[in-house]
């Protein structure tokens, strides 16, 4: 009798391990979780700008980036006396910019990589300084 409570048992405990843990088959694979991107991309090099006075505008340039397979892009922001205005902010896979909008004064650009996760890099600034002038009027004309 203590063997058959034992067969019982066992029987029960291997029922209800099934139940809890199911049978195996390779129809619902389990698959990992793909890793989460969390590095920003390498930060934009050899940022320049140069104003055209006879056009009024400022072209920012930069080295391509030949490092991060994943680039979307570059966004590209002017900050004027703490004032910061994005220029850009779609991230486009450009290597030069042109502010039409300049004015006189200092104005810092900033130029970010962004990649496909939306990973942002470190700035890479510029200062451009722009000279105003002055017209002087005789008045005793």
């Amino acid at each position: 009798m203590a063997s058959s409570k034992k067969i019982v048992t066992l029987i029960c405990i291997t029922m209800i391990t099934l139940v809890a843990v199911g049978c195996s088959d390779d129809s619902n694979p389990v698959t990992a979780t793909p890793a989460v991107d969390t590095a920003p991309p390498a930060v934009p090099a050899n940022v320049s700008a140069v104003y055209d006075s006879a056009e009024g505008t400022v072209t920012i340039s930069w080295a391509a980036n030949t490092t991060d397979a994943d680039l979307a892009g570059f966004i590209v922001t002017r900050d004027y006396y703490g004032t910061v205005e994005v220029l850009l902010g779609t991230p486009a896979m450009i290597t030069e910019f042109e502010d039409t909008s300049s004015a006189i004064g200092i104005s810092t650009y900033n130029v970010y990589s962004v990649d496909e996760t939306g990973n942002q890099s470190a700035v890479a600034s510029f200062q451009l300084v722009r000279a105003g002038y002055h017209q002087t009027h005789d008045l005793n004309m």
